[in-house]
């Protein structure tokens, strides 16, 4: 039986590297979309409830649990699209792409270091201010903890932030470890 070539045309290749940007950049895009949703929704809730509160049975039960799936939803989305956006970004550096991109490849490198480093940052600066101070607080419970009175809470709570510090840091490295010692993909 003779084949019949196909006169269909088919699209070249993708390289793997452009498909994650790309993704990278539809997360991105749902977190700039979905921040200022949120915002948005938040910052009008007492008038968008002014609509919803003089409703009754069927309508008041739909229009509230829009109200409140929205409420819900666009924080969630513009999480989801931030994580995202950097977990593609990250990858797409260390996947083979069509074209070379050195400086985006450098910018999106930081912010992924940057993102990923940034909670034990945050705990080293909360170390280091308890220092300073001389009382380590924590918000929840409300809870603050004096050098000059309570020593040994004091001390156990500064050893809490430099073990979650050091906590956060293993967990970065790991993995980073193996991005960094070599070369973002070229081709």
């Amino acid at each position: 039986m003779p084949q019949i070539p196909s006169s269909r045309i088919e699209p070249p290749a993708t390289a793997h590297g452009d498909q994650t940007r790309r993704r990278g950049a539809g997360a991105l895009l749902l977190f700039l979309i979905a921040v200022p949703a949120s915002y948005g929704l938040f910052a009008s809730l007492a008038d968008l409830w002014a609509h919803v509160e003089p409703l009754e049975g069927a309508p008041f039960m739909l229009a509230s649990t829009l109200l409140g799936a929205a409420l819900a939803l666009a924080p969630l989305a513009a999480l989801v699209g931030f994580i995202l956006s950097v977990w593609y970004g990250v990858e797409s550096v260390y996947l083979p792409r069509s074209r070379p991109t050195p400086l985006l490849d450098r910018v999106i490198t930081g912010a992924g270091l940057l993102v990923w480093f940034a909670p034990t940052l945050i705990t080293i600066g909360l170390a280091a201010r308890a220092l300073i101070e001389g009382r380590v607080h924590f918000v929840r419970p409300p809870r603050d903890y004096f050098l000059a009175t309570d020593p040994i809470a004091f001390w156990q709570g500064l050893g809490f932030w430099l073990i979650m510090g050091s906590l956060f840091a293993f967990l970065a490295w790991r993995y980073w470890r193996g991005k960094l010692l070599r070369e973002p993909a070229t081709n």
